[in-house]
């Protein structure tokens, strides 16, 4: 695990649309100084509002995580806040013109090109994690995700629904969470939904933007996609990826076990809250002797710079 902070060496700029929003969305990464985090900028507003990632600013977790403060919205970060976690990036400024981030192709995958082309840094402030001190378990009805004290974050996850279609009634993963297995296992996971969605999503003002090019469609037996799926357990590691990038919602990254049963992000949310809510952790730092690696990384491709 990495000893010290980290941001981008260099800016990235990126465009696309918002998956519920359909609107054309630009993007600035920018590096930013030690204990910042990360922060959105709404640069389309005059008054430049900043919102921190944080569980203070979780609201309304309807098919997308999403930010708010005094009645400006940040939609659908889950995605790019699971890849910063899997970079171990902790301060960023994110300038961004309109209230949602794109969708891409509806994975992460993207933001690997990205942040390995763009390069990371090192900073000269130490890191710190959020350690549990007891267990903390959040359920609703049959749903559930359990958090027990840990020295690193892995999550074994599962998935069941109800449904004709076999691939999705029953999957599990188990994650240990780290850039390369993040890369390998779960990053090119597409967000997916039912056909009979569609209609009620688009209904109710969302999925504007969605399409087979960013989503995986089911009907009754299979997927609408012409491409397949990337990975037989697709649907699994796509949930782990968003349960990734919403327990990096807490500000700091998080040593736990976690083991969930049909997540989604109103129950991630739960968690996070309730971890939030009860202080039930404390916040260390490593040891620059504990022999911890400081960033897994891919070989030949990521690139660490000193401050």
């Amino acid at each position: 695990m990495q000893i010290y902070q980290q941001t981008v060496a260099r800016e990235i700029t990126f465009s696309g649309i918002g998956l519920h929003t359909g609107e054309k969305v630009n993007v600035r990464i920018t590096p930013a100084p030690p204990d910042t985090g990360i922060v959105f900028i709404r640069n389309d507003i005059e008054s430049l509002p900043e919102i921190k990632v944080s569980p203070e600013n979780t609201t309304n977790l309807f098919y997308a995580t999403n930010l708010e403060k005094d009645g400006i919205y940040i939609k659908t970060v889950e995605h790019l806040l699971a890849a910063l976690s899997a970079f171990g990036i902790d301060n960023l400024y994110i300038f961004i013109d309109n209230e949602e981030v794109p969708i891409l192709d509806g994975s992460a995958a993207p933001y690997i090109y990205l942040f390995e082309s763009a390069g990371i840094k090192k900073q000269n402030r130490k890191r710190k994690y959020l350690k549990l001190k007891e267990i903390v378990e959040v359920k609703e009805e049959d749903k559930y995700l359990t958090a027990i004290p840990s020295n690193y974050l892995s999550v074994k996850n599962t998935i069941s629904f109800n449904h004709t279609y076999r691939k999705v009634q029953y999957q599990t993963i188990s994650y240990t969470h780290s850039l390369n297995n993040f890369v390998k296992l779960l990053a090119k996971a597409r967000t997916f939904c039912f056909v009979e969605e569609v209609e009620w999503l688009k209904s109710k003002g969302l999925a504007k933007g969605g399409s087979l090019d960013n989503a995986i469609v089911i009907d009754k037996y299979n997927i609408l996609n012409p491409t397949g799926l990337r990975m037989e357990n697709e649907f699994v590691a796509h949930k782990t990826l968003d349960l990734i990038g919403d327990l990096y919602v807490l500000g700091f990254p998080l040593l736990a076990e976690i083991e969930g049963y049909k997540t989604g992000h109103a129950l991630n949310a739960k968690l996070v809250k309730e971890i939030y809510a009860r202080k039930c952790y404390e916040l260390v730092e490593l040891d620059d002797k504990s022999g911890t690696k400081e960033q897994e990384k891919i070989p030949g491709t990521f690139q660490i710079e000193n401050l």
